[in-house]
């Protein structure tokens, strides 16, 4: 089938083309209801090319221009091939994998998707991979009652992470981000204290509010080594880190206090653990989201049309307000 999607053509250069779809036999086709657009695609459409190959285990497919890129999104599905039997023609799904969500339709196998849980608006459930990657770090940050924990980067990630900080029982979570409408609106959301590091020294300030002591829990989630430095330093003895970005530079960091403090290191990266933890954790992370207890939509800034590609990836670039961009096929 003929169908519209958005491709990279080159660093920061995106058109919407036209192409031919061939689902084959263990392939479902998905009409796409909306697609998110990612930090990681923002990364693609910097030039900034993740590792493939070797050790190595992510899943993305080999990059090369021209790259047709998406793996936020989610849809109906409108059939499937003869080898496929965990889902049918109508079925509301969730992608997880690059997918190239950035269409009017998109093919996946069935290891790339997850059922729409029965409640879960559309929405949402086309934000399902973020939604769950972000719920279970924050579920597996070891975040335990009358903690203080400091989130470092208040985008997307960073704001689900400290809603549900505060829902495990946190005594105060923190949020340190140089944008003030991102601080402000996670403290509309539950944060206690907001921080901007680009006015204020944001380790005197985790010290000064935790008495001297640092914070039980420092997730990292802005994807920087400043961010990394901070959460190194800022962690008290016997305290936690938590990782959750994809950072892209090398960094040099002294782990010293790693072994003299016996610091608790903790990846919470969910789709990078394999397929069976993903189908675990997903249901169970989006039930909070059900229950409402995470507030997902406040996190939707901007919303474009498939047509509009080019001006929302420059949205989610450049517009430091941006949190969420959703694009529609129409």
């Amino acid at each position: 089938m003929r169908v519209k999607s958005a491709c990279l053509t080159g660093i920061k250069e995106i058109e919407v083309r036209e192409r031919e779809l061939i689902p084959k036999n263990d392939d479902v086709l998905v009409k796409t209801h909306a697609a998110g657009i990612c930090g990681t695609d923002k990364n693609l459409y910097n030039g900034v090319i993740p590792p493939t190959g070797g050790l190595n285990g992510e899943i993305r497919t080999s990059f090369e221009y021209p790259y047709y890129f998406g793996h936020e999104g989610g849809g109906t599905v409108v059939e499937v091939g003869r080898n496929v039997r965990q889902f049918k023609a109508g079925d509301k799904v969730m992608a997880f994998g690059w997918v190239e969500t950035y269409s009017d339709y998109f093919i996946a196998t069935e290891d790339n998707l997850e059922l729409v849980p029965d409640g879960l608006d559309m929405d949402l459930a086309s934000l399902g991979e973020p939604i769950g990657c972000a719920v279970f770090s924050g579920l597996c940050s070891k975040v335990q009652l009358g903690d203080t924990v400091v989130v470092v980067g208040m985008g997307f990630a960073g704001q689900v992470i400290a809603q549900v900080a505060k829902k495990k029982g946190a005594f105060q979570v923190i949020g340190i981000d140089v944008v003030d409408g991102k601080l402000e609106l996670a403290k509309s959301l539950g944060l206690d204290h907001a921080v901007n590091s680009a006015r204020t020294d944001p380790l005197t300030a985790i010290l000064k509010l935790t008495g001297g002591q640092g914070a039980d829990v420092m997730v990292e989630v802005a994807g920087t080594a400043e961010a990394v430095q901070l959460c190194n330093d800022a962690v008290k003895h016997n305290g936690v880190l938590v990782f959750y970005s994809w950072i892209t530079e090398d960094i040099a960091l002294n782990i010293s206090r790693w072994h003299d403090n016996s610091l608790e290191i903790v990846n919470t990266g969910l789709v990078h653990h394999g397929i069976l933890q993903r189908r675990i954790w997903v249901p169970q992370a989006l039930r909070p989201v059900l229950q409402g207890l995470i507030q997902i939509a406040p996190l939707i800034t901007h919303t474009y049309a498939l047509a509009e590609m080019d001006k929302a990836m420059q949205t989610a670039n450049e517009d430091s307000a941006a949190i969420k961009v959703l694009v529609r096929p129409q």
